[in-house]
C-alpha cells in the first residue's frame, strides 16, 4: 500500500511523503504506482525546474519526500498551487484505488 502524509501550516502544504508500494498488479504494469509516480514527480519536478524553488526533496525506490519547511514563506506560496494539486491528484487516486493508497493532511 502506498501510504500518503501530507503536513499542512497556515493554510499551506509544507511537506509531503509518499512510501510503499501499491502492489495492485505485477510490478511495471501496477497502474496505481504509475500513477502516484508521475504526479508526485511532476509536482518535484515543477517546484524544483519552473519555480526554480529549492526543498529538501529525498527519493528512493518506494519512498519520496518534498519538504519546503526551510523555504521562505514567498517560496511556500509560491509552491501552494502545485503543492494542492498534488492533493488533489492523488485524493482522485484514493478514491478510485483506495484499497491500494491512503492519503492523509495533518495539521501543525
Amino acid at each position: 500500500m502506498v501510504l500518503v502524509r501530507f503536513i499542512k501550516k497556515n493554510d499551506n502544504l509544507v511537506s509531503v511523503q509518499l512510501s510503499g508500494h501499491a502492489n495492485s498488479v505485477d510490478q511495471g504494469y501496477d497502474m496505481v504506482c504509475t500513477a502516484v509516480s508521475a504526479i508526485s514527480l511532476t509536482v518535484a519536478n515543477g517546484i524544483t525546474e519552473v519555480l526554480k524553488v529549492n526543498p529538501y526533496i529525498k527519493e528512493n525506490d518506494g519512498f519520496l519526500s518534498i519538504d519546503l519547511t526551510s523555504c521562505s514563506k514567498e517560496d511556500i506560496n509560491r509552491c501552494k498551487v502545485l503543492m494542492d494539486t498534488m492533493l488533489l491528484g492523488l485524493r482522485s487516486v484514493e478514491y478510485n484505488y483506495g484499497k491500494y493508497i491512503k492519503v492523509k493532511v495533518e495539521e501543525v
